[in-house]
């Protein structure tokens, strides 16, 4: 009998205390050891956020940054203490959504562009409420 934990939906919450069923993996997050079968990485990846915790992983949503080659369905590493520059691909929280776009900084604005041939652009104020840069892409994971 397998034994599946649920993990939350909120990548810096967690739902149930670590025990030994887990190992900690630097700039991945926590693993399970306990599924076994058919499995999505998603059922064995999950995040919450420590203090002093540097890295998460995100599971990508959409596919607005396909041509940069970010898909649906891939896993990133963000670096949550690596303050993004122009250009770089970023993850931002406005509300409750998570974004993983380019990111440019003029002024209090920041402009979120697709990665696409006819690039989307969103553009909000730094002071805008439930805005937050989370921190820069450092890697991708695609499970195949």
């Amino acid at each position: 009998m397998t034994n599946k934990k649920k993990f939350s939906n909120n990548p810096f919450e967690r739902t149930q205390p670590v025990t030994s069923d887990f190992f900690d993996i630097p700039l991945i997050g926590m693993v399970s050891n306990s599924v076994s079968g058919d499995y999505h990485l998603s059922d064995l990846v999950s995040n919450f956020h420590h203090a002093n915790q540097e890295f998460i992983t995100l599971e990508v949503l959409d596919n607005a940054m396909r041509k940069a080659g970010i898909l649906k369905g891939d896993f990133l590493t963000v670096d949550l203490n690596s303050r993004p520059h122009n250009g770089d691909i970023t993850v931002v929280k406005l509300g409750e959504r998570f974004y993983i776009r380019k990111f440019y900084q003029h002024n209090n604005l920041v402009r979120l562009e697709t990665a696409d041939d006819y690039p989307n652009s969103l553009v909000i104020e730094t002071k805008t409420p439930g805005f937050a840069i989370l921190g820069k892409v450092q890697s991708v994971f695609r499970q195949f």
